[in-house]
């Protein structure tokens, strides 16, 4: 299958999450619960990353995301997701 790199909008809806209460590794310094999004990116694609900006227990299927970065401390930048405006 042949495959190539594409520039994506960072939009999508939320397809699916989970809420965690520990974190997935000793370095990674989320405050728990937290809640770890499955966005399907309006290209077609699927990320994941953490919800920031809206209380989980507003949090639906189909609700319009948009992906912003954060560091991790001195480690990694990861993805995060904010509700849509407009």
């Amino acid at each position: 299958m042949a495959h190539d790199w594409a520039a994506a909008s960072g939009r999508g809806v939320v397809h699916s999450w989970t809420v965690c209460h520990h974190p997935f590794h000793m370095g990674f310094k989320a405050q728990s619960p937290y809640v770890l999004l499955t966005v399907e990116l309006d290209e077609g694609v699927r990320a994941m990353g953490q919800l920031r900006g809206l209380d989980p227990a507003r949090l639906r299927l189909g609700l319009r995301v948009v992906v912003d970065f954060e560091r991790e401390g001195d480690g990694p930048v990861l993805p995060i997701f904010r509700p849509a405006s407009g």
